[in-house]
C-alpha cells in the first residue's frame, strides 16, 4: 500500500495518508518500526496490526480522556476522534465500547442539556437544532424532552414567553415595529411564534 503524504501534526505524531484514501495517526517510533514515509510501500501485514493492534486500543483511550474532562453526544464524541485523524472504522469500534459501558447516552445528555438550558429561557425549537447540531437525533430528543416535561423539570413554554415579555417590557402600546423585534428576539431563543403571538395577545 503506498504511502501518498506523511503529516506532522505534533513533537511526536502524523497523519499518515495512503494512495487508497485511508489516513491514520501514528507516532515517530512507530513510523520507523514500520518505515512509513513519503513513497514507501506499507506491506498489508503492518496495515494489519496498524488497524487491529494499535489503532483500536488508543482511539478507545483518546475517548475516555475526552469523557473524563466533560460529557458528550455521541456525534460530538465521534466528529471529535476523527478530528484526532482516526479513521472512520476505528472511530465506531471506540464508540461502541465506551457506549456498551453507558459512558455516553444521548438521551442522557440531551435530557441534562435541555434541563439547564429551558431553564436559561432557550425554547424547544433552539434546544433541538443546539442539540441536532451535537449529532443527537430528533428521536433522541424528542424522548429527552417528554421524559424531562413529564418530570415537571421543564418551565412551561407560555409561562416562559410571558416571563421573557416582562423582562423586554413589552406592552400592548409598543409600536409594532418594537413588537416585531421583540417577537423576533422571542424566537431566535427558541419559541414557536403561536406561543410568542398567543401570549402577546394576552399580555397585560
Amino acid at each position: 500500500m503506498l504511502v501518498k503524504q506523511v503529516i506532522k501534526c505534533g513533537k511526536s505524531r502524523s497523519i499518515v495518508k495512503l494512495e487508497s484514501g485511508l489516513s491514520f495517526p501514528l507516532y515517530s517510533s512507530e513510523l520507523d518500526k514500520f518505515d512509513t514515509k513519503e513513497g514507501s510501500d506499507l506491506s498489508d501485514g503492518s496495515l494489519q496490526t496498524i488497524m487491529t493492534q494499535i489503532l483500536p486500543s488508543r482511539c478507545i483511550k483518546r475517548a475516555m480522556n475526552l469523557l473524563q474532562k466533560k460529557t458528550f453526544a455521541e456525534g460530538e464524541l465521534a466528529g471529535k476522534l476523527r478530528d484526532g485523524g482516526y479513521p472512520d472504522e476505528i472511530v465506531e469500534k471506540a464508540i461502541e465500547y465506551v457506549k456498551s459501558y453507558g459512558y455516553i447516552d444521548d438521551v442522557r445528555y440531551a435530557s441534562d442539556y435541555i434541563r439547564y438550558h429551558s431553564s436559561q429561557g432557550r425554547g424547544k425549537n433552539r434546544i433541538r437544532m443546539e442539540l441536532r447540531a451535537k449529532g443527537v437525533s430528533d428521536p433522541d430528543f424528542d424522548k429527552a424532552w417528554n421524559d424531562t416535561e413529564e418530570l415537571g423539570l421543564i418551565e412551561d413554554s407560555r409561562a416562559a414567553v410571558h416571563r421573557l415579555l416582562e423582562k423586554k417590557h413589552f406592552s400592548q402600546d409598543m409600536d409594532p415595529s418594537d413588537k416585531n423585534k421583540v417577537a423576533a428576539f422571542l424566537m431566535r431563543r427558541g419559541y414557536s411564534a403561536e406561543e410568542i403571538f398567543s401570549e402577546m395577545k394576552t399580555f397585560t
